[in-house]
């Protein structure tokens, strides 16, 4: 069940990402500023600029900034559910 939801975690941002960007190029890379970026965005930060591009459109709020700093953490979730979740299987590996 935890792969399924972290493939889900990987995966589905990425793809709203890639839907939003291809129904209005333009106003993502307004928001944005550079293709580079919402590239760079895309492989790294996708939670991120996802939301913050949902946000910056009417103007970023208390609310908005809650959810950025909510999608930051998500973002760095991903990134550490990489990095620690392997970590039992090889201190596992060391006792046998």
């Amino acid at each position: 069940m935890g792969c399924i939801s972290a493939a889900f975690g990987i995966i589905l941002p990425r793809f709203a990402l890639l839907v939003a960007w291809y129904n209005d190029p333009e106003g993502w890379t307004n928001i944005i500023s550079s293709t580079f970026v919402l590239a760079a965005g895309w492989v790294f930060l996708p939670w991120t600029t996802l939301i913050y591009g949902l946000a910056q459109r009417n103007g970023v709020g208390i609310l908005d900034l809650i959810f950025i700093v909510f999608a930051v953490a998500l973002d760095a979730g991903t990134w550490g559910y990489g990095f620690f979740g392997g970590r039992k299987a090889y201190s596992s590996y060391r006792d046998a």
